[in-house]
């Protein structure tokens, strides 16, 4: 139960951090300190939830558990990431960030599965 708490806290905290560095509603003129210090802070915070947090040995249900979760996680990335591609496409402003990101997912997940295939 406690372990639950300190996840949503975590999550709920690196929201607020990415949602006051795109201040969406422009309500705030951060200096340049301010955006490296919430870059470094979202970044940190990023890799702790993403990679540190869940991660604990266990029987063949969590496991199981746990790969469910990262193909919902693998499968948003790609559909959110799909989205802004081709909305940056009709508007012909293509970050170079987003298709970069979405060919790294689909190279990770393809070596990933290679290698697996291979020790089997």
């Amino acid at each position: 139960m406690r372990y639950n708490v300190i996840q949503w806290v975590i999550l709920a905290l690196l929201a607020l951090i990415l949602f006051t560095l795109v201040d969406p509603f422009m309500y705030w003129m951060p200096s340049m300190v301010q955006m490296i210090a919430l870059t470094v802070a979202a970044a940190l915070l990023a890799v702790f939830a993403g990679a540190v947090i869940a991660e604990k040995g266990g029987d063949e249900r969590e496991v199981q558990h746990r790969m469910h979760a990262g193909r919902a996680a693998f499968l948003s990335g790609i559909a959110l990431l799909t989205l802004a591609l081709l909305y940056q496409g009709f508007t012909h402003a293509i970050d170079p960030w987003v298709p970069l990101t979405l060919f790294v997912m689909v190279l990770a997940k393809l070596s990933a599965r290679w290698y697996t295939d291979r020790q089997n």
